[in-house]
């Protein structure tokens, strides 16, 4: 059975989780600049608790929360699948604070979220053209994003809602064709798509979530821009 142990250092909280195999150390961040905002569409979770500490711990001990909402006044506690780098906060009241997790424990290189849910180690990039998605400049010691199932491809949507706020472009992922098959960086067979109807069209080798149709896959234009996710797994 597992068990949290819990530290709060100023706008820091700390909690390991400890199981008979091993131990992880995820720690939940204060962000000043979401002070007095906060969102409750798509939460996994809304709590009555009696303490920032206590809001921690119920996220940090859900693999599906990577964020939270603490309203210090009402003391309500709202988890969330989302670290908001791209999506909007679309309310705001006084007494809320905005807490983003990390994985300390090696899982993930610096600077990546970490959804547990999923073990994805992933973080967002700026828009390039297309056809360099498939080159050594994207995502150096890690790889670019995998879509294999339905839970991958509804996440990425989820945290992607607001991106066109910043980037208007749709969201390359990993695959290309070859010999004939579309197939993953690793050579193997890619079984799960999302074409868009038309799709492929054959204009590249590169599949482009498109997010103005709802997520659905096309292959990019030669000429065509778009931003990307990069995902890290660890050298076993």
């Amino acid at each position: 059975m597992d068990m949290n142990f819990i530290l709060l250092c100023m706008h820091t909280i700390f909690v390991a989780v400890l199981s008979e195999s091993r131990t992880r150390l995820i720690s939940a961040h204060h962000k000043p600049e979401y002070d007095n905002k906060y969102e409750k569409e798509n939460a996994i979770g809304t709590y009555l608790v009696r303490s920032v500490g206590l809001c921690g711990i119920n996220c940090l001990s859900n693999a599906r929360c990577l964020s939270f909402f603490y309203n210090n006044l009402k003391g309500i506690c709202v988890l969330h699948s989302d670290p908001f780098i791209y999506t909007v906060m679309s309310s705001s009241a006084k007494g809320w604070k905005f807490y983003l997790s990390q994985e300390r424990a090696g899982r993930c290189l610096v600077n990546f979220f970490y959804y547990r849910k999923l073990d994805l180690c992933y973080k967002f990039e700026p828009p390039i053209q297309a056809f360099l998605v498939h080159t050594d400049v994207v995502c150096p010691a890690s790889k670019l994003m995998r879509i294999d199932s339905d839970e991958r491809q509804d996440y990425v949507k989820l945290v992607t809602a607001d991106i066109g706020r910043v980037y208007a472009c749709g969201i390359c992922i990993q695959g290309k064709k070859t010999q004939g098959k579309w197939k993953y960086n690793d050579g193997s067979t890619i079984e799960y798509f999302r074409w868009y109807q038309g799709e492929p069209s054959g204009l590249s080798n590169v599949i482009i979530m498109e997010r103005r149709t709802n997520y659905i896959w096309k292959n990019a234009g030669p000429d065509e821009k778009c931003t990307y996710m990069c995902e890290y797994q660890p050298q076993i």
